[in-house]
């Protein structure tokens, strides 16, 4: 009979209360995109909570940006499956996307009374919010260095996979640069690594012969100069040498023969007998160990066969009936669950796709869609809930509910991604402990660590767009980082710290 509690989990209050105290936080500080909110997830559940370590967290968080969907949001999610189960994941997921979903309806609804023009005030906020975020993603990319890039390979890799998503940007650009550097790794260390191995153990092996041979030769030569000088001197006086020297090897083997320290040691290690007195501190204390969770492959593949049936009924809805100007319910929940089925790379990736289908449809204006865009950059959360802002304008102009458009623009956005995730998990935590799939996962955790890097870089660029003075966004950033990393200031207070810094150059530097 199976264990009633196989992963040793607490009860289902103690995993509920553990959920709150973690997530509920996230959906208001959750400032500056995905990359931030990888950081903020790495800090408080690697660093101070130590829920998994920093390996499958890089495990996961590669997994994220190699599926479509949102990224930020599939690890939060994944976090909270892995830790307590699905019912906690939901919650999870709530926790992180609710807050800011409900500003972006409620603006959505009240679209007229919006103007298009972000305030200056609003855009110094906003600088200083990013520019904290800067310093814990660089905290985050910091931190995680130690145990992702070990070696050459790994390092290089993680330059490689940093300075290409510098340089380009294309929605199959992350997954291909994962798979890669998980192709590479494997390459090198099932095939190239042994190979090297190999050679340096026959080189090896050829000077070893060498130098013996050489040494050989030396010990003959002095036997043979040794009997010549024997044969020159008198006998007796030869016998008295020889007598000399049989006593000196008599004295060094019984020096030999003592027995040394190490030799007692070991000698008692052998014996079993203890070689030094035992610890009380030291004793191993029996502990049950709560096991990440998990669940059968057959589940895992029905979350994936319902992901395809969904994503085959949205393709069918867009193709077999016409969009019209004026949205409904059907076209709104097809287009944005088929958005959230193919894009890769996060929020950022998904605005122009976005754009395509509502403001080229003429579901809105392209004042409106600013209007969205600016406050979804402004707020905590997600950037995918910019749906439920699009989605309450598009049924809104329609003359529908704009609370019933916004609910189905947010659940159709995010299923895939859920979905997808949710297959995925049992299938990674079977793999992962095999030796191949290690190979593969070191190539792909190295990538992963210079995506990080990157996104320091990226987030740099797009917080200074606006004006605003870079040596003061630097003592920000810098501040940020020595904050959270060395004086162990929450990552929450670190970034109302980095608005307030913000706010405080418009009323200095603006005004």
């Amino acid at each position: 009979m199976a264990p009633s509690n196989p992963y040793n989990l607490p009860p289902l209050k103690d995993r509920l209360l553990e959920n709150f105290n973690t997530y509920f936080k996230f959906g208001y500080i959750t400032f500056g995109g995905p990359s931030v909110h990888a950081a903020i997830l790495y800090d408080d559940i690697v660093v101070k909570r130590q829920w998994i370590p920093s390996e499958q967290f890089a495990e996961l968080f590669a997994i994220c940006q190699a599926l479509p969907g949102p990224g930020s949001t599939e690890l939060a999610y994944s976090l909270a499956l892995v830790r307590s189960g699905f019912l906690c994941s939901i919650l999870a997921f709530l926790f992180w996307s609710i807050p800011g979903a409900i500003i972006m309806t409620f603006a959505g609804t009240l679209i007229g009374g919006i103007k298009s023009e972000i305030p200056p005030w609003a855009t110094r906020l906003e600088q200083g919010l990013a520019s904290a975020a800067i310093g814990l993603v660089a905290l985050a990319a910091y931190r995680m260095t130690p145990t992702l890039a070990t070696d050459k390979l790994s390092k290089t890799l993680a330059l490689i996979a940093g300075s290409i998503t510098v340089l380009y940007s294309a929605p199959w650009l992350l997954p291909a640069i994962m798979a890669a550097g998980g192709f590479t790794s494997y390459v090198f260390d099932a095939f190239v690594a042994p190979c090297i191995s190999n050679l340096k153990e026959r080189l090896r092996a050829r000077k070893d012969r060498q130098t013996m041979e050489r040494e050989e030769r030396e010990d003959l030569e002095v036997g043979n100069v040794v009997q010549e000088m024997a044969s020159m001197v008198s006998p007796s006086i030869y016998n008295a040498n020889e007598d000399i020297v049989n006593g000196i090897e008599i004295a060094a083997t019984s020096t030999n023969n003592a027995p040394s320290v190490h030799d007692s040691i070991r000698s008692r290690y052998k014996a079993g007998i203890p070689t030094t007195q035992e610890n009380p501190d030291d004793r191993k204390v029996d502990t049950i160990e709560r096991l990440a969770f998990s669940y059968s492959k057959k589940l895992g593949f029905t979350f994936l066969l319902v992901f395809a049936a969904f994503f085959l009924a949205a393709i069918l809805a867009r193709t077999l009936s016409p969009v019209s100007s004026k949205a409904d319910y059907g076209h709104l929940m097809s287009s944005f669950y088929f958005v959230g089925s193919i894009i890769f790379g996060g929020g950022p990736v998904v605005i122009p796709l976005l754009r395509t289908y509502t403001v080229d449809s003429g579901w809105m204006t392209d004042q409106h869609f600013l209007v969205g865009l600016a406050l979804i950059q402004s707020i905590p959360g997600p950037n995918f809930n910019f749906a439920c802002f699009l989605g309450a304008v598009a049924m809104a102009n329609a003359n529908g509910s704009g609370v019933a458009g916004a609910t189905l623009s947010y659940l159709a956005i995010f299923i895939p991604g859920l979905l997808l995730q949710s297959g995925v998990i049992p299938f990674w935590q079977l793999v992962r402990k095999h030796a191949a799939v290690n190979m593969v996962f070191r190539g792909v955790n190295a990538c992963a660590l210079g995506l990080v890097f990157s996104a320091t870089w990226l987030l740099w660029v797009q917080a200074n767009l606006y004006g605003g003075s870079q040596a003061y966004h630097i003592v920000i950033s810098s501040a940020a980082f020595a904050a959270s990393g060395f004086m162990n200031v929450p990552a929450p207070l670190v970034i109302i710290l980095g608005g307030g810094m913000g706010a405080l150059e418009y009323a200095v530097s603006d005004r």
